[in-house]
Order: C-alpha cells, then structure tokens, then sequence
C-alpha cells in the first residue's frame, strides 16, 4: 500500500513508520540474536527475549524491515511528501529513538565518494534525497521559489539548530506566543 493510499484511507496528517536496523558488528560478535521482527509490513512484533514465547505486537503506518535500503525508505515515505510540499504543505519528517538506533543513517546516510550523485548513492539518506528532488522538481518550473528548511536536533530535552554557524550550536529556546509564533 502507498503512504498516498494509507493517508487517504485513513484520513489522517500524521504517519508513523518504524525502521528497524540490523544488528551492529559488536551484536554480531557476541552472538546476539534479534528479538524483534517486521510481520505483513505494518506490525513489529517484540519477543521478550530468544528463550520465550512472550512477545509484544505494535503497528505502525509502514514498518521497515533491517534488510530495506535507503531508497525503498525513501520512495515509501518521503517522496510523496516533497509532492505535498510543492503543493503548498508544511510537512515534517521526524526520527525519534535512542542513541544508536540509526537515526542518523536513516536521515543523513553516507556518501560513498565524490564520483556519486546523491540520487544515484545507495547510501545516501532522506536529507540528500529529499533536497536533490525539491530542487529537480523546482528547476522544470519557471517560477522562483523561497525554500526554508529547519535541522533541529533534540537531544536530553534541550533542542539545538544544526544549521547555525555559531560556536555554541545555537541552543534554541521553545516558547509559545500567538504574535511571534514558532522557536526562539
């Protein structure tokens, strides 16, 4: 099913996907053994540990199975929302998790060498991908846009923006007020 046809049917903004990664290089060389599985694409189910039969199930929007690429990642859930974009919405993709999880590879991914183009790195993550398509689809149009992006990081509740170029990493602070709305 597409993230279109899910958010249609469901009538709702807000999706939640789930990615799970493969086990690290330490996990494998202590033999650690995975206890969580992607079942129908949808539902995570969560075993208490190797040795039981207890588990936990949850669903989600779209689940990620350790083995899917950064593109499937991508074409699922972040391309149909750059068409939202250029369609006039405000639209946010948000990675929650504890340190370690692969936030960071999801969202930024790697780059694989200078010979390789975002679009065609198999690496590269949604930031990459989610740019190098807005700015392709605003270069076929003959109008001039104003784009404003926010890469905010949130971390032990304290959030800080990673596009500022000042030494402190611009603590910011989060205040609510109806005249000036938004983040100090």
């Amino acid at each position: 099913m597409t993230t279109d046809k899910i958010r249609k049917d469901k009538n709702q903004n807000i999706q939640v996907f789930i990615r799970l990664r493969p086990l690290n290089q330490r996990e494998r060389d202590i033999k650690s053994l995975g206890v969580i599985e992607v079942v129908n694409n949808r539902e995570v189910v969560v075993r208490q540990s190797q040795q039981t039969s207890h588990t936990k199930k949850f669903t989600f929007d779209r689940a990620f199975a350790p083995n899917a690429s950064q593109l499937q990642v991508y074409q699922e859930v972040v391309s149909p929302l750059i068409e939202e974009v250029l369609n006039g919405y405000n639209c946010t993709v948000f990675a929650y998790g504890q340190t370690g999880t692969g936030k960071t590879h999801t969202m930024v991914g790697e780059h694989t060498g200078t010979d390789t183009h975002w679009q065609n790195d198999p690496l590269a993550g949604i930031i990459p991908r989610a740019l190098s398509q807005l700015f392709d689809e605003l270069r076929l149009t003959n109008t001039e846009y104003t784009v404003r992006v926010s890469y905010l990081e949130l971390y032990n509740e304290e959030l800080f923006d990673l596009l500022s170029t000042s030494e402190d990493n611009s603590k910011l602070r989060i205040y609510e007020d109806v005249t000036r709305k938004g983040i100090q």
